[in-house]
């Protein structure tokens, strides 16, 4: 487990955006009016759904395992994940040489398995249906074999490399007033705010979680990590029992509010981001938007949202294209 002497900070993440240069995508910010006037609010969306692996992670992925000393690697890598950290991860470690090996629930999406295991990792997922149980299976295959852990999301390169996402936003637009991040183990959320502290300090940074899989609020409340009772949520990507230790700390210390947004807001924001900025996301990616439209909080603000990932199945796509508001 980290120690909060880990904690990263402005410099982790510059040194992050030289790690990876040239290594991922510097996606694009996009813009609809359409989707300003049902949030009252300008809205700027990074799309991290058009990066490497189709999420974010790749960026804290990379940054880790660049980092690991020559033993570290030998003694082969591990992960765990619903899919996006681990598709970010095996793309990682295919690049760097790596073998590796991911823990995923059985019921994982069949498109991010399917994709895991074509990059070449390994999948443990027999008798792991949900966060807790791959985290626990994950603890007994490392005792087992000595893999070297690649956090998802609680490791100080993990959150400076998805920092890195939120420090491009800014760079391209550096004036807003707030950002909205979906939020689960709080990787990105804990980046997003390393990165508003050197660009935008006086902006205002939001978590946006599911009902169903709100660990951080529920941390938050509790004044430590800890997760809820049951996680159920139709966003697959935000289903880490609770946040990390690092992230938690920075989360407490910096951001202005950490909320939650039903299932049915994020799959009708799904709808929206595929019908007006015509790009494809998943529903933890769209769960920023969903968070954007929520309660009128953002009405007459510059807001950047983080749309996290694209890795979704056809079906739960045709399922928000049927279901959400023009």
């Amino acid at each position: 487990m980290p120690e909060l002497s880990d904690l990263p900070g402005l410099s982790d993440v510059l040194t992050a955006r030289r790690v990876l240069a040239g290594v991922v995508v510097r996606t694009p910010v996009l813009r609809s009016d359409a989707l300003d006037e049902k949030a009252g609010a300008r809205l700027f969306f990074k799309a991290e759904g058009l990066q490497i692996t189709g999420s974010f992670k790749v960026r804290g992925a990379y940054n880790k395992i660049r980092s690991l000393k020559p033993d570290e690697t030998a003694r082969g890598l591990i992960t765990v994940s619903a899919g996006n950290a681990a598709l970010g991860a095996a793309w990682a470690a295919k690049a760097l040489g790596a073998r590796l090996v991911v823990v995923m629930p059985e019921n994982a999406v069949p498109e991010k398995l399917a994709a895991v295991a074509a990059l070449g990792a390994g999948i443990e997922k027999e008798g792991v249906t949900n966060a807790t149980q791959a985290f626990e299976k994950l603890a007994r295959l490392r005792e087992e074999h000595g893999y070297t852990l690649v956090h998802p999301f609680d490791d100080p390169l993990v959150i400076a490399g998805a920092g890195t996402a939120t420090w491009e936003l800014l760079q391209e637009v550096p004036d807003l007033d707030d950002l909205v991040i979906p939020a689960s183990g709080g990787g990105l959320l804990g980046g997003a705010l390393l990165a508003v502290r050197g660009l935008a300090p006086r902006a205002k940074v939001y978590g946006v979680q599911p009902d169903g899989a709100a660990g951080i609020v529920r941390s938050l409340a509790a004044g430590a990590p800890t997760p809820p009772e049951k996680v159920q949520t139709v966003a697959d990507g935000l289903t880490a029992p609770k946040p990390g230790v690092l992230n938690f700390e920075l989360i407490r210390r910096h951001a202005e509010d950490v909320f939650t947004v039903p299932d049915e807001a994020i799959l009708a924001a799904l709808g929206l981001v595929v019908r007006h900025l015509k790009v494809v996301a998943e529903p933890a990616g769209a769960a920023g938007l969903a968070g954007a439209l929520a309660d009128g909080r953002f009405r007459g603000r510059r807001v950047g949202v983080l749309l996290s990932g694209s890795n979704t199945g056809m079906e739960r796509l045709r399922e928000a294209l049927a279901s959400g508001a023009p």
